[in-house]
């Protein structure tokens, strides 16, 4: 019997240590939970070699999170669960209201806080399970569901594996690894990878790549991204007014932010490359969009920037070909639409010739600002060749400048922009013709036999000088023409002095001259719905 007790004594002991290690083990649960109102219930629990297993464990604290797992498992190695919903709820009945001195403790414990505690991080990382798989990890706010994900977590040394994948329609994909970086004092975060189909605002089957790298720390995140980022686009409708065909592009972005996150604190770099996109604004056609498009975003500032961006075609009825583009814009987060336009370069051709913008710059928050657009070498054949008038023909060189003025106007209880041209002028450079005969003339000159004499005249018109003045308002163009010349077939060439005014509906015009071209469908479709709003007013 005293070597039975022998035998036993040290077991008997380890038993006892284990109980006892139990015992406060679970009395510093039970003050844990009671300490911060966590509450635990659980059904189905066994026990047995493969772990710990539950039908259903649910971990919460009243009126602020449920955490809830069905079909947990539980091991040395591994955690896995099939459901795992989390529940946030935010007390709006509650009014949080904390005195002076709670206000400067907070703040001072966030400040001496500003070292990333490291040590439990990898304290964390040494008691993971090896591998954590949860096939639905749905996470509701206010009981709105926010994201329904599948995650897999393996624990490799001192790095994590982690692939996070979508369970909904809007396919997206992310995998990185995890390196605590004890010397720099954060977590690096390598190969990271983010795939996602862009589906949302418009967007369809359009698709976005981001391999990435970068590190967080206990107040900074850093992310940087590869070469090899690409976004595809097949469709957009960005708003009722501009529509993006399909187009591809390379990506390259590099972002920093304070943590927790602060909107004014956020700093972001990137850079576009655009590939042969087309694309519709209004009733405006735009035809293979090429460049580099750099965005900047500082202290709740952004920039949109272009070194070169060229347009191979822009068809507003009128077609501007080669369109060449180097500018900015900067605005404020608060007033985007109130920022300063700068343009280094601003160019397209049109008949032959050229039509281009000064390098300027425009302050949209200090209207009215002022701009000349100037004419050069433009070819009246061209003009007549493209849009032909029965009977109408002519040559010459026109060169002229239009001064705008860019205003703001309320419609219909909107801000708008407008554009007003007050005294432009227009001239030849050289001499040119006019010739003008069809039917119509000729029944007016047999009508009206004082007018013969200008019918002939015009029948075969050379100039010596052609000048004009242009003025455009509320969608109304007005022109005024002199021309000098002779017709040396009427009275010996007797030189003559004309002047005619004509007046247009530019918006009008401009629809009516893209509908009797080859225009796509969606762009006739537009002209036509424009054409009935305005008949129906």
């Amino acid at each position: 019997m005293v070597r039975l007790k022998k035998r036993y004594w040290i077991s008997l002991s380890i038993l006892f240590l284990i109980v006892l290690f139990c015992l406060y083990g679970w009395h510093y649960w039970q003050s844990f939970k009671q300490k911060h109102g966590i509450m635990v219930d659980w059904h189905g629990a066994s026990l047995s070699f493969e772990g710990l297993t539950f039908d259903e464990l649910t971990v919460s604290k009243q009126s602020q999170i449920s955490i809830t797992a069905k079909n947990l498992l539980i091991s040395w190695s591994y955690l896995s669960a099939n459901n795992l919903d989390i529940h946030w709820q935010v007390n709006q009945s509650e009014t949080v209201v904390d005195s002076v001195e709670n206000v400067v403790d907070t703040a001072t414990d966030n400040l001496n806080q500003s070292d990333f505690d490291l040590s439990l991080i990898s304290t964390i990382v040494y008691w993971l399970p090896k591998n954590i798989h949860i096939d639905t990890l749905q996470f509701y706010e206010q009981d709105k569901k926010q994201f329904d994900l599948k995650v897999d977590i393996s624990k490799q040394q001192e790095a994590i594996q982690l692939d996070v994948s979508t369970n909904t329609q809007e396919i997206a994909q992310l995998s990185a690894t995890l390196f605590v970086n004890q010397k720099a004092s954060r977590v690096d975060i390598q190969n990271g990878l983010l795939k996602t189909s862009l589906n949302q605002l418009g967007l369809e089957n359009s698709n976005l790549t981001l391999p990435f790298t970068g590190w967080v720390s206990g107040h900074q995140l850093a992310l940087t991204t590869s070469d090899k980022a690409s976004i595809s686009l097949e469709k957009a409708n960005l708003s009722d007014d501009l529509f993006l065909g399909s187009s591809s592009g390379q990506l390259n972005i590099q972002l920093e932010s304070k943590i927790p996150f602060d909107n004014n604190k956020l700093s972001v770099i990137a850079m576009l490359t655009v590939n042969k996109l087309n694309g519709i604004y209004k009733s405006s056609e735009i035809k293979s969009v090429t460049g580099d498009v750099n965005i900047i975003i500082k202290d709740n500032q952004f920039t949109v920037s272009t070194p070169a961006l060229n347009v191979q075609e822009v068809n507003m009825g009128i077609a501007f070909e080669k369109l060449k583009l180097a500018g900015s814009y900067s605005a404020s987060f608060k007033s985007p639409s109130k920022g300063i336009v700068t343009w280094n370069k601003l160019e397209a051709n049109v008949f032959s010739g050229l039509v281009f913008i000064e390098e300027n710059k425009l302050n949209l928050a200090k209207l009215p600002q002022q701009f000349n657009l100037g004419l050069k070498q433009i070819q009246l054949k061209d003009i007549f060749d493209k849009y032909p008038a029965e009977g109408l023909a002519g040559a010459g060189v026109i060169e002229g400048v239009l001064p705008i003025t860019l205003l703001e106007v309320k419609k219909r209880g909107e801000t708008a922009l407008n554009l007003v041209i007050k005294n432009g002028r227009l001239a030849t450079i050289n001499e040119g013709y006019l010739q003008f005969e069809n039917s119509t003339l000729k029944n007016y000159a047999q009508s009206n036999p004082n007018m013969k004499i200008l019918t002939d005249i015009i029948k075969n018109f050379h100039y010596t000088k052609l000048q004009g003045t242009v003025d455009y308002a509320n969608d109304i163009a007005k022109l005024g023409l002199n021309i000098q010349g002779s017709n040396l077939d009427v009275e010996n060439g007797k030189a003559v002095n004309l002047n005619i005014n004509l007046e247009e509906n530019i918006t009008k015009l401009l629809m009516s001259l893209q509908l009797s071209d080859q225009i796509s469908e969606p762009i006739r479709k537009r002209i036509e719905d424009n054409l009935k709003k305005g008949s129906s007013k």
